[in-house]
């Protein structure tokens, strides 16, 4: 019997071949990591303005997979005799002029044929031939990496390409995709490809795009599926802790009030993307909230495609967190905003375990499930908060929760400009009648575009402030 060696990396023959030095490996590594910062930019300053839902979800996941991708590649960096790279300085003009296009990109289609159509596949052909090149025995913690992106990478891309199919079904749009790609590709060979490991091509390059440094949008928006979604009246927000209704009503609440959940990764995007002076620990936590938020938005809309609502034209999923957020808030007061929002979420009779009840009473084990791990996600969440959006106020514990009260109840002027672009009217007792075939034991509540829960938390919890 044959014990297979080296710990069935591969046999003596192949770890006997050359492979990849030290030096080329960090020179590609620092690239890569750069690169993902980059694309991870690219999700947090486009996800506000890209009015596909369904967008919007994939830039979340994909937001947060890049912040980690670029820290494995960091803190390998740092393992072979160099200190993880700099994430403020580019590590080549060229390929920085290649990722500025990148983020110059203007619709939907070309958002995604940058990303998903360019970018990560040359991502994953420079991987894929580097996974190759590297030896297999003594740069087995590189390969390691690079086998778990490939991984990440290859499922992002099929996304991509599925949903260009979808939004290139017009001649027009399969026009500006291609002419977007080949626009991109040609500052991509001028950069000697992802890795540098490519000639560079002397060719005439088109005129560049990103001429003036970028001007970020973060106003959020939605896409014409979602017929109410200027109507700001979101009666979930209280039924869900009204005392005598029943379980069942208020879960169907608590699944309105996750479906609405799109607006926190809106805010959040802007939050991120205006840090300064922050560890790169900062992003993969930041972004990694970010995409559970997107997840929990996306808890509820299964919960009603299974059944069978139009959650799009049904519910009014507005954009109005977000809204307030960003645009009449500093990052520092957003985040004390939702750090107060976190804290509040955490007591056992009224926050995340009283929601998970909730949905037991209502026998509805879906719900209990999806509740289950908002709650734990939530827990996680006061935690990054703390490390983090506590951390950089200077504040105490106290002062930034009664800010971001404050500033929670400040914010809601905001939303004046864009109330009467349709009727602020309660649709909950007909969604109610729509959907549990009864009328609502909320009916006769009184609903307004403010948030009550907000108000309780900020003049009943901090009277004096």
């Amino acid at each position: 019997m044959t014990i297979p060696p080296l710990a069935g990396l591969c046999s003596y023959a192949e770890a006997a071949r050359q492979g990849l030095g030290v030096d080329e490996t960090v020179h590609r590594l620092v690239r890569y990591a750069w690169t993902h910062k980059r694309a991870m930019e690219c999700a947090l300053y486009w996800l506000n303005p890209t009015p596909e839902w369904e967008v919007k979800e994939a830039l979340s996941l994909h937001a947060y997979l890049d912040a980690e991708h670029a820290a494995h590649f960091r803190t390998r960096v740092g393992e072979m005799r160099n200190p993880p790279p700099r994430m403020d300085i580019a590590p080549n003009a060229a390929l920085d002029a290649f990722l500025d296009e990148v983020l110059a990109s203007e619709t939907t289609v070309e958002k995604l044929t940058a990303l998903y159509g360019v970018l990560k596949p040359a991502l994953l052909e420079a991987y894929r031939q580097h996974f190759e090149a590297a030896h297999p025995l003594v740069d087995h913690p590189t390969r390691r990496i690079l086998r778990l992106i490939l991984l990440e990478l290859d499922e992002a891309i099929r996304w991509g390409r599925a949903a260009l199919d979808a939004l290139c079904a017009a001649p027009d749009a399969q026009a500006q995709s291609a002419a977007w790609e080949a626009h991109l590709r040609a500052y991509l060979r001028a950069a000697g490809g992802i890795a540098g490991d490519e000639p560079a091509r002397a060719e005439p390059l088109p005129p560049a795009r990103a001429r003036k440094p970028y001007q970020p949008d973060f106003f959020p928006r939605r896409d014409e599926r979602f017929v109410r979604q200027w109507n700001f009246v979101f009666p979930p927000h209280e039924v869900a802790r009204t005392d005598g209704v029943p379980a069942d009503e208020k879960t169907l609440a608590l699944m309105c009030k996750r479906a609405l959940e799109m607006d926190v990764p809106e805010a959040m995007a802007r939050m991120i993307a205006e840090a300064d002076d922050q560890p790169w620990e900062y992003y993969t936590d930041m972004t990694r909230q970010l995409w559970d938020e997107a997840r929990h938005a996306m808890m509820g809309t299964v919960y009603f495609e299974r059944l069978g609502i139009d959650w799009r034209g049904e519910i009014p999923l507005h954009p109005g967190f977000a809204i307030r957020l960003n645009t009449a808030l500093t990052p520092i007061e957003a985040h004390a905003v939702l750090y107060a929002i976190e804290q509040s979420l955490m007591p056992a009779t009224t926050g995340k375990k009283y929601e998970w009840v909730t949905a037991e009473e209502a026998h509805d084990p879906l719900a209990k499930l999806f509740q289950d791990y908002d709650w734990a996600d939530e827990v996680l969440h006061v935690n990054i908060g703390r490390r983090w959006g506590l951390a950089s106020s200077g504040l105490s514990r106290e002062a930034f929760q009664s800010l971001g009260h404050r500033k929670a109840v400040e914010s809601e002027r905001a939303l004046e400009p864009y109330t009467a672009r349709t009727p602020q009217i309660n649709w909950w007792p007909d969604f109610v009648r729509k959907v549990l075939g009864r009328e609502s034991a909320a009916a006769a509540g009184q609903f307004t575009t403010s948030d009550p829960v907000y108000r309780r938390n900020a003049f009943d919890s901090h009277p004096a402030e």
